[in-house]
């Protein structure tokens, strides 16, 4: 039988008991280092790394605005075959932007030193280290969040890295070695903070929807005729097609079989731009015409060449006595939005007889809400 020795157990609680066991705390142990999160900034407060080709069609400074140092940017390239500046945003150690392709934007501020402009043309590119390049032009009404860029207030514009090519044939997003600003025209500004930022495609939108809110919107009730017909339209006339003419303030149209010149175009702004922005789907187009009319189409333009088309015979006939009638036609139905026209750069309405020949008298047209 064992016989268990008291005194060695005392002496064991003893020496146990006299140790200090020292917690380890979990910033005792070093963390992996993660450049991921780190701030990439290209130009904010100084030059840093920033290197220029300006020629004698540029210049560059920093200088004091609002507080805080900026670029100060005077530029006509005019005579030069390139002008712009570069800067690596990780001191040129290459650098990994693919976890950041879809939720990040290259950002910077600008303001105008003088008078107000309503583009800023520079080509900004990314560059690899392989020699890899891709490159978006800085187009105002894409990524800013303004109307323009005013000299008493910063208008911010938001490029997302997405609109960048990063295919094989594009740059690489794991190699990044810098950003270029290629300078084109001309123009006079202050730009500051021109870093890459969070920057998601609910934050883009947004940017866009904010911005559409403070374009001018269109007068939903516009008389369109009578106006300065003889004028204001073109084909007006005869001819061995159609023949078009305004008679006691009336229009009054026949056209035969042709092809082409059984047309005629009107836009009663003097030919500048009307607006529908904002309007285009809360009014109509309303024409008083002779009730014997025969059928034909109307096409809606814009000044950057968009255009669409509606079939009168589609819709129903308000007949306000024998000989005259009521077409109601909403602009909806030319789906001016859905297929992206500029709303505030409309050009005109014309008119398109049929295949077969026809006449008509238009006694009045105008816009009306719905």
């Amino acid at each position: 039988m064992k016989v268990i020795n008291l005194n060695l157990i005392l002496v064991l609680l003893l020496f146990t008991a006299c140790v200090e066991f020292k917690p380890i705390a979990v910033y005792d142990i070093e963390p992996v280092q993660d450049n991921s999160q780190q701030e990439k900034v290209f130009f904010d407060e100084s030059l840093g790394l920033l290197w220029q080709e300006l020629k004698d069609c540029a210049e560059l400074d920093v200088v004091k605005e609002d507080g805080n140092n900026v670029i100060r940017l005077d530029w006509n390239k005019v005579n030069c075959d390139w002008v712009g500046f570069g800067n690596s945003w990780s001191n040129f150690v290459a650098d990994d932007i693919s976890e950041l392709i879809h939720n990040s934007a290259i950002s910077f501020r600008v303001k105008a030193v003088e008078t107000e402009q309503r583009s800023i043309p520079f080509v900004i590119g990314l560059e690899d280290y392989g020699g890899g390049n891709s490159y978006v032009f800085s187009d105002f009404n894409a990524f800013a969040n303004q109307l323009s860029i005013t000299a008493d207030k910063w208008t911010t514009l938001y490029i997302p890295l997405s609109k960048y090519n990063f295919s094989y044939q594009g740059v690489d997003p794991t190699n990044i070695k810098q950003m270029i600003i290629q300078l084109e025209g001309a123009g006079k500004v202050f730009l500051d903070d021109i870093k890459v930022v969070p920057f998601t495609k609910e934050d883009y939108n947004q940017m866009l929807a904010d911005v559409e809110d403070m374009r001018p919107k269109g007068n939903p009730n516009q008389l369109i005729y009578p106006s300065n017909f003889q004028e204001l339209a073109w084909n007006v006339g005869v001819n061995d097609c159609h023949s078009l003419m305004e008679k006691d303030k009336q229009i009054h149209w026949q056209w035969n079989s042709c092809d082409f010149y059984n047309r005629w175009g009107f836009n009663w702004n003097n030919w500048y731009a009307f607006n529908l922005r904002g309007i285009a789907d809360k009014i109509a187009l309303q024409i008083e015409l002779s009730t014997d009319f025969s059928p034909f189409k109307i096409v809606l333009e814009d000044y950057t060449g968009k255009s669409s088309e509606v079939v009168t015979k589609s819709y129903t006939i308000d007949n306000q006595n024998d000989s005259v009638s009521t077409l109601n036609i909403p602009l909806t139905d030319f789906k001016l939005i859905e297929k992206q026209f500029t709303l505030d750069r409309m050009k005109q309405f014309t008119f398109v007889g049929n295949e077969n020949g026809g006449s008509m008298v238009i006694y009045e047209m105008k816009l009306v809400k719905q």
